[in-house]
């Protein structure tokens, strides 16, 4: 017998996107060093090639829309070199969105692996908010819609709400859905117990994160990587920092994509690659993360802990299951908490620097030991392998 063969389709691919992006780049890797046969369909042209792996370039990936890419992706379903790929492949990795791909697969005969990274097979707009009480998908897009992008765009896109049934079918037809963290997968299988035997949860390679040298300014300094994000908490942000600057006058807020915020306060970076990012880390007291939605297994605050930044996070999704048992305990709040939160922002700042170096190496090791490579790999390769048997 040859080798494993995995067919992965991703619309996009690192150094494009983000967390869960990374993390499939990061997978494959591992997977393509123990021996798979691995060929990649994506919509990213500017990919960041792996040793070994084979890449093809699919613009109609790169659709503008979810249902644009599900059209897109039925279309390429019906094509004879698609259709080929499917008929290589011994396992069929689904990483984002092309869901449609997934019946197409497993009429073939193929053992499909859909990973989520968020909750899209149960949300049209792949989010659950904290304390999610919504009766319907179509009053929580709206909600999404409304307050992340504004009226006109919630107008016309919660009518396309019900299409998300179709992900729905999709997904629970996969062999094995991997969740990222055990707060994902209770809240994917309270939504999808149709789903409850096939889901397993393995949590996230650590990205590969230098050691970096933390030298803290005398200026007080916090970054925010949110954006003007509503559900990764940029209002709460505002509003904590015009409280705690009153008697902070020092403070700096380094905020990445944002054009523009008025205020001595804020150092705002529009545009910053993911190498300049992570050189923030190096002046930076702590990291503002006052998300409200539920993090399956959120890289800003794993990269944060690595690069020795302390994180002040929302208790929201996995991220209490990263930071238990690790000095960033104290620095989580309730979401939406404002109070609570310029909390945890005063304890942070009245830290002495060597105080707040010394947490950030233990915050380090924490999340190495967490993260253990060699046995995530592991679950890895064993679970693609199990699907071979």
């Amino acid at each position: 017998m040859g080798k494993p063969r995995i067919l992965i389709v991703h619309e996009l691919w690192w150094p494009r996107g983000r967390g869960g992006v990374l993390a499939t780049h990061l997978i494959t890797e591992m997977l393509a060093k123990n021996g798979f046969e691995i060929r990649v369909v994506t919509g990213v042209r500017d990919y960041e090639a792996i040793s070994g792996v084979d890449f093809i370039y699919e613009p109609r990936l790169r659709a503008g829309s979810k249902l644009r890419l599900w059209l897109n992706t039925y279309m390429l379903c019906r094509e004879g070199w698609f259709k080929r790929l499917i008929e290589w492949a011994d396992v069929v990795y689904v990483p984002r969105y092309i869901y449609p791909l997934i019946p197409i697969a497993k009429a073939l005969g193929k053992r499909v692996v859909v990973h989520l990274h968020d909750y899209q097979p149960t949300s049209y707009t792949a989010v659950i908010f904290y304390n999610d009480r919504f009766k319907s998908d179509f009053k929580r897009t709206f909600h999404y819609e409304l307050h992340q992008h504004g009226l006109a765009k919630a107008l016309i896109t919660t009518p396309l709400t019900p299409i998300n049934k179709l992900a729905r079918e999709w997904a629970s037809q996969a062999d094995v859905v991997v969740c990222v963290s055990n707060r994902q997968r209770e809240i994917v299988e309270k939504a999808m117990p149709e789903i409850k035997n096939k889901l397993v949860v393995i949590y996230n390679p650590p990205p590969k994160t230098p050691l970096i040298n933390k030298e803290l300014p005398d200026e007080k300094t916090l970054l925010y990587l949110g954006g003007s994000s509503f559900i990764k908490g940029f209002h709460i942000v505002l509003k904590a920092i015009n409280e705690v600057s009153k008697r902070h006058r020092d403070l700096k807020v380094i905020i990445t994509e944002v054009k523009n915020i008025p205020g001595q306060n804020y150092i705002v970076y529009e545009n910053l690659p993911y190498e300049e990012v992570v050189k923030l880390h190096a002046r930076a007291y702590g990291l503002l993360f006052p998300s409200i939605c539920e993090e399956p297994l959120p890289y800003a605050i794993i990269e944060s802990m690595l690069l020795g930044t302390i994180p002040i996070a929302s208790r929201v999704g996995g991220i209490p299951e990263i930071i238990k048992g690790s000095p960033a305990e104290e620095y989580l709040f309730t979401p939406g908490d404002i109070s609570e939160f310029i909390d945890r922002i005063e304890k942070l700042l009245s830290q002495p620097k060597n105080n707040i170096i010394d947490v950030g190496m233990k915050l380090r090791e924490h999340v190495l030991r967490l993260l253990n490579e060699e046995s995530i790999e592991s679950k890895f390769v064993n679970l693609f392998k199990s699907l071979l048997n």
